[in-house]
């Protein structure tokens, strides 16, 4: 086993000797590079989480289950590997994913309560909604081909998030499956929750984005994300046809290479369907107007998308029929034409409208006999 090497103090830029923990020239705090995620638990961070459990590892960072010590339920404790701290890259991307979720407040969005970022300590964390239920990841591969009765509700609550996340000037720009969560609520149904803006693009900021235009998942970038080019909401909406597309045919868009994604033309979904399970004509072409290679082909916005998709698959009522009002006052020669009316229609006589009319006839004609006897 080879020894640990040195390292590069992130502040001064001194070397470190492997087991220093903090840099002898300017004394800043040297994250641990090897430490697992097990290791962490019970540690209690800035002395206000309570790391309880793992619940997943990624390529960045770590994700806990931890106590809030002063008010004491679950939250979500998002840790960036300590040694991504070195890098001003990384710092960037956590600090904007730290911004743009906070900067959002949505029932599809995660909620983030508390975040920060010190190479002082060495730690780098959020702190978010605790979700309990499942990756819409796991749901495709366990799933799909899924039926568009199942697809569209998710579909739209996705819609939702991205319209909120629209608005307030945020492109996720790596929306997939693994960052789309499906969230158990007690009444039996799953609500949407969108997470992970890590590399999110804040529209209304300076210009920045040299450093991560060709990150992102190849398999869910857009075109003119694979090339390299300023990106607006319309890349999210290709990423999201990209995933209608998978839950309704199991099948990938393109190929897996960024020649395939520019370049590769999209097989209409029911290329892969059975006749049992052929998508209307005007679905299928909405999923292809998503996958447009050019973005101004692509509709407007996720709001769009939400309507459309709700129109194809929910049509709409039939208009209630009006009821006239009745009237208030009886007219005897009512009786007469209703009866014509009804029987012309093929309607026997309603029999309540007929003795109101017949009492009312009869009252008519006693009164009439009872004035001509008194009469002289």
């Amino acid at each position: 086993m080879s020894p640990p090497s040195n390292r590069f103090c992130p502040r001064c830029g001194l070397v470190v000797v492997a087991d220093a923990t903090h840099c002898g020239q300017c004394g800043q705090h040297q994250p641990d590079r090897d430490d697992p995620p097990e290791s962490w638990l019970g540690r209690v961070i800035d002395e206000k989480y309570e790391i309880e459990a793992v619940l997943g590892v990624g390529g960045m960072g770590m994700v806990f289950r931890a106590k809030r010590v002063l008010v004491g339920d679950h939250i979500a404790l998002k840790v960036l590997f300590p040694r991504f701290l070195e890098s001003p890259v990384q710092r960037q991307l956590f600090r904007d994913e730290a911004i743009a979720a906070a900067r959002l407040s949505h029932p599809n969005v995660v909620t983030v309560f508390d975040a920060e970022l010190s190479t002082e300590t060495g730690l780098a964390y959020i702190a978010m909604e605790l979700l309990r239920g499942t990756s819409l990841k796991q749901v495709l591969s366990e799933r799909a081909p899924m039926p568009v009765a199942l697809v569209v509700p998710i579909v739209s609550q996705i819609c939702d998030g991205l319209t909120a996340a629209h608005a307030a000037h945020v492109v996720h720009r790596d929306l997939k499956p693994d960052n789309i969560f499906l969230e158990a609520r007690p009444d039996g149904t799953r609500r949407v929750k969108l997470v992970d803006f890590g590399i999110a693009a804040m529209l209304d900021a300076d210009p920045r984005d040299e450093q991560r235009r060709l990150l992102g998942t190849l398999r869910y970038m857009s075109p003119e994300q694979c090339r390299g080019e300023h990106v607006d909401a319309r890349t999210d909406l290709y990423s999201l046809g990209v995933i209608i597309y998978e839950a309704l045919t199991r099948k990938r868009a393109t190929g897996k290479t960024v020649t395939a994604v520019l370049t590769d033309v999209v097989a209409p979904p029911n290329h892969f369907l059975p006749d049992d399970r052929k998508l209307p004509l005007a679905l299928e072409q909405l999923v292809l107007s998503l996958l447009a290679k050019r973005p101004d082909d692509r509709p407007s916005s996720a709001l769009e998308v939400r309507d459309r998709l709700r129109q194809l698959v929910e049509p709409s009522e039939p208009p209630v029929p009006s009821v006239p009002p009745a009237p208030s006052v009886i007219d005897p020669s009512m009786g007469e034409a209703l009866y014509t009316q009804r029987k012309a229609e093929g309607r026997p006589p309603e029999p309540r409208r007929l003795l109101i009319v017949v009492a009312s006839l009869t009252l008519f004609i006693l009164g009439v006999a009872f004035l001509l006897r008194g009469s002289p």
